[in-house]
């Protein structure tokens, strides 16, 4: 198993098998953010497309972007989608802290399903965000 970021030249070659799945996670989460957003992102260099790779199969996608919280500097993930995550994520951490490190980020920031908090024992939660629906009066 291979991981890497995309150069943004390479990102519309990848995005179809990608695609599908993290507009079903964003629509999911019910955040501010697209695939399509994120494409742009990614392919304008405003984030990483960051692929994990088994015998030329994408089997993980992850969107980051460093991003100044009050100050600190933060390495953010937008958004991820992935198959076997117990075979990726160990190495997808070591990456994503290296690149955060490398780039001056104190800490990495997502959101996401409570079961994620499994995933990130040590995490602290910063925020909870709320929809309420507006009836049509």
């Amino acid at each position: 198993m291979n991981i890497g970021i995309a150069t943004p030249s390479e990102v519309d070659g990848f995005w179809p098998a990608i695609a599908e799945r993290l507009q079903a996670a964003c629509e999911r989460m019910g955040g501010d953010l697209s695939s399509g957003d994120l494409w742009q992102m990614c392919r304008s260099g405003n984030a990483f497309l960051v692929l994990v790779v088994d015998d030329r199969e994408i089997v993980a996608a992850l969107i980051m972007q460093f991003q100044n919280w009050s100050g600190k500097q933060v390495m953010r993930c937008l958004g991820i989608v992935g198959d076997r995550m117990n075979e990726w994520l160990p190495m997808a951490k070591g990456f994503i802290e290296k690149m955060a490190r490398d780039g001056g980020a104190k800490s990495f920031v997502s959101e996401g399903r409570e079961g994620w908090a499994k995933v990130f024992p040590t995490a602290r939660k910063l925020r909870v965000t709320y929809e309420v629906a507006i009836d049509g009066r």
